[in-house]
């Protein structure tokens, strides 16, 4: 029996077995190591291009963005091809999306290891005020040793202990914002106590986390409402499934949280070109910048044999939404996190087609039919 979405002014949290879809966030002028890539995207320090392209994510039936985030380059080839370099700090730019939109769901990265969880309290509180209730907390722990110190972290701490960290930071923010400001802890990690001013977000807001540890997973289980995936293929889906069921199963939790995997997109008009100019993108990331980068997917996804690799959904509206369908009936995937390496408010616009074609094939339904639920 399919749920009905409860009314409510908030962003409802509603499983009804549909997709859901989202962006990862184009903070820079290209999220792939390539020249190439950068050269045919609009000026990411134009704030003008990010309100466009958020108005475009809503016309089309997004449910939400996330917003990724770091504060070091991978490399001076890096900066100089305008990847990860310059950026837009994720905090500054949630507030203007928010403002340019009225139900797209809001998701940014704040780092455990680099904030105090006080401070992520108080920003999510603000947040959840802006947005009317339409705010997530990409919780992330940091894995690059070069970017921690840069806060005077000289070497973070393994993965076990980050998490365990992360979990001090959840208590933390939950006690704030249950407590009406009012929090008492004392964790291994972090501690507070005392009242910090309001306003406090009437529900918790959303946690998502991109974890690839057992660890990581465990700590998604228990808290997080997503899990964000970034697979090599779709093929690798069935197994984060698993994974995070028997983690889920493990601290108690009978249904696991939502899983959004990442997948670069690409939609063209004519048959043949989307997929050929994707695997050009693609193929154009090379040097320095290009070693770096896949070192640190390797780090990330725990993946030596090919961190460079992603999925990706590429040709005609048809085709994409084909693409789609089969992807959900063979490996069971039910969220999908695009990124996109031509990033624009027209690249956007073209994904409309693709979703009314998912619509009438049954596997997805329009957000403002089911109250704008994540």
């Amino acid at each position: 029996m399919t749920e009905t979405a409860p009314p409510s002014s908030r962003k409802p949290r509603l499983r009804d077995g549909t997709m859901r879809f989202g962006t990862f966030w184009p903070k820079a002028k290209t999220m792939l190591p390539s020249g190439k890539i950068a050269a045919l995207n609009p000026d990411a320090m134009d704030l003008k291009n990010h309100i466009a392209l958020a108005e475009a994510c809503e016309a089309v039936g997004l449910d939400l963005t996330l917003i990724g985030d770091g504060y070091a380059p991978s490399s001076e080839e890096a900066s100089g091809i305008g990847f990860q370099d310059p950026s837009l700090h994720a905090i500054i730019l949630t507030a203007p999306l928010m403002q340019a939109t009225k139900h797209l769901g809001i998701i940014t990265t704040l780092h455990t290891q680099f904030f105090h969880p006080t401070q992520i309290a108080r920003f999510g509180s603000h947040f959840d005020w802006l947005s009317g209730g339409r705010w997530g907390w990409n919780i992330v722990n940091g894995y690059r040793d070069y970017e921690a110190s840069l806060f005077g972290i000289d070497k973070l701490p393994d993965s076990k202990a980050l998490y365990e960290a992360a979990g001090d930071a959840v208590a933390i923010c939950e006690g704030v914002w249950n407590g009406k400001g009012r929090v008492d802890y004392d964790g291994a990690h972090f501690r507070a106590h005392g009242k910090m001013r309001g306003p406090f977000p009437p529900e918790r807001p959303v946690f998502v986390c991109a974890a690839a540890s057992d660890s990581g997973r465990r700590f998604t289980a228990q808290h997080c409402d997503f899990l964000f995936a970034s697979p090599a293929t779709m093929a690798d889906m069935p197994g984060v499934y698993s994974s995070l069921a028997e983690h889920s199963a493990a601290v108690g939790r009978a249904d696991p949280p939502e899983v959004l995997a990442l997948a670069d997109i690409l939609v063209r008009d004519e048959p043949g070109h989307g997929r050929q100019l994707m695997e050009d993108l693609l193929g154009s990331m090379e040097g320095e910048a290009g070693r770096k980068w896949a070192a640190q997917m390797a780090v990330l996804r725990r993946n030596q044999d090919t961190p460079e690799q992603f999925p990706f959904f590429a040709g005609t509206a048809a085709e994409v939404a084909e693409q789609i369908i089969e992807t959900r009936r063979k490996f069971g995937v039910n969220g999908l996190l695009f990124r996109m390496p031509l990033w624009s408010a027209e690249e956007m616009l073209r994904l409309g087609p693709v979703f009314k074609l998912l619509e009438k094939a049954g596997v997805w339904v329009p957000p403002e039919k089911r109250g704008y639920s994540w």
